[in-house]
């Protein structure tokens, strides 16, 4: 019986060393030296890029510019970006904020009302290939809660996602001042 228990305690052990460990989210934000005087007032919001369930980069990209709002920037309509692509891009004539997103974990979405993200922006500066802005988001857990009682809530679990996601990525962006 002794030796069983010793057995059963050894291979235990052995279990517990060789179960992977859970990924540690991982937060950055970082800004430009002199991020004040360089800060762009018209920001182009590019298509989100990464592998997406359907219809939800756009959904991620509108709440990033709603964001942009909330900050005080004035986002350029996405008709003129698609318009003219050549004029919206890191190093163009204009400020131009990328999205990428590595994870989009919604398989709890609709149960616990939690997403699993990993995700990027970088604000770029009209003529400028050096990041303004750029945040990190690896291994999070955005908590997008709403009332969903029926299929019908979905769009709005989704939109709550989106933009909980987007605060995320834009919380250590500056306000726009009114100077």
């Amino acid at each position: 019986m002794r030796r069983t228990l010793v057995l059963t305690l050894a291979a235990l052990a052995a279990a517990a060393c060789g179960t992977p460990r859970a990924p540690q989210p991982l937060t950055q934000y970082r800004l430009a030296e002199a991020f004040d005087a360089r800060r762009p007032a018209d920001v182009a919001v590019l298509p989100v890029v990464g592998t997406l369930p359907p219809g939800t980069a756009e959904v991620l990209r509108e709440a990033v510019r709603r964001r942009l709002l909330g900050l005080r920037y004035a986002p350029v309509r996405f008709q003129e970006v698609a318009a003219r692509p050549a004029e919206f891009r890191p190093g163009g004539a204009n400020a131009v904020l990328e999205v990428s997103v590595s994870r989009w974990d919604d398989a709890a979405l609709y149960g616990t009302g939690s997403l699993g993200f990993s995700g990027e922006v970088r604000l770029y500066g009209a003529g400028s290939a050096e990041p303004l802005y750029r945040a990190t988001l690896r291994d999070v857990t955005v908590d997008a809660r709403t009332e969903a009682h029926a299929m019908e809530d979905r769009p709005d679990s989704l939109r709550r996602a989106a933009e909980e996601a987007a605060g995320m990525l834009l919380s250590g962006l500056p306000a726009k001042g009114d100077g």
